[in-house]
């Protein structure tokens, strides 16, 4: 994942998203590799290229001219939806960031194509009340409609970032194509599940292990394991 940082001091580059379950977890499985989440953090060069924006709210304004100019160019070409780009237009003379319009999917679909700044998630922070780095970047994950879920085995305990929403086949392709391609199946248990029960073994004697098919829709926190064929 990668966030555009604008006009906040915050330390660029790739950072881990701390998550205190992984300590609980690798106590629970003794594993000797865990592996964060890892972020990285751009200046506002790399905005165009962002899953999302961590914005010092002062800052609001800059992001909404960027866009503002672009669907300008685009309506004086002519060559455009002139309602769409027009409402945009309205919405972004009134300070209204574009993320925060309810367009439908194919007005979203045609307005991504042209990388306007304010339709990406954006979380506005003001410099002198921002919280932690830790917790902002854990805040900022979250805004971008990303959960974490968790893999393990006797090598390395391991969280994935996932947009909120995606299927287990879709996390099993983010682990590796192996996995997606040659899906049977996945074991899901979720954190809080797991962490009552103790371990895996009692998790499994107490039937909290679910097993699940491609459509499952993958939750936060859930420990997943594929079962697939090589």
């Amino acid at each position: 994942m990668k966030i555009a940082v604008v006009g906040l001091d915050f330390p660029l580059g790739k950072r881990a998203l701390a998550d205190e379950r992984l300590e609980k977890l690798k106590s629970i499985f003794h594993v000797q590799k865990v592996t964060e989440i890892q972020i990285e953090f751009t200046d506002d060069s790399g905005i165009q290229d962002a899953d999302g924006i961590l914005c010092e709210s002062k800052s609001k304004l800059d992001l909404i001219i960027r866009d503002l100019e672009i669907i300008e160019n685009r309506l004086a070409g002519g060559e455009c939806d002139k309602e769409l780009f027009t409402r945009c237009k309205e919405a972004l003379e009134k300070e209204t960031i574009l993320n925060e319009v309810p367009f439908n999917d194919s007005h979203r679909q045609a307005l991504c194509g042209i990388n306007l700044v304010t339709l990406k998630p954006i979380m506005f922070v003001e410099q002198e009340k921002a919280p932690s780095i830790p917790e902002m970047m854990r805040l900022a994950h979250a805004n971008c409609q990303a959960i974490t879920f968790f893999t393990v085995n006797d090598k390395e305990l391991r969280a994935w970032s996932l947009k909120k929403g995606l299927s287990v086949y879709e996390a099993a392709g983010l682990i590796h194509s192996d996995l997606q391609r040659g899906f049977i199946k996945a074991e899901i248990t979720g954190y809080e599940d797991l962490i009552k029960a103790g371990g895996m073994n009692q998790a499994k004697g107490k039937g909290v292990v679910k097993v699940e098919g491609k459509d499952y829709l993958v939750r936060d926190g859930d420990l997943i394991q594929i079962r697939f064929n090589v």
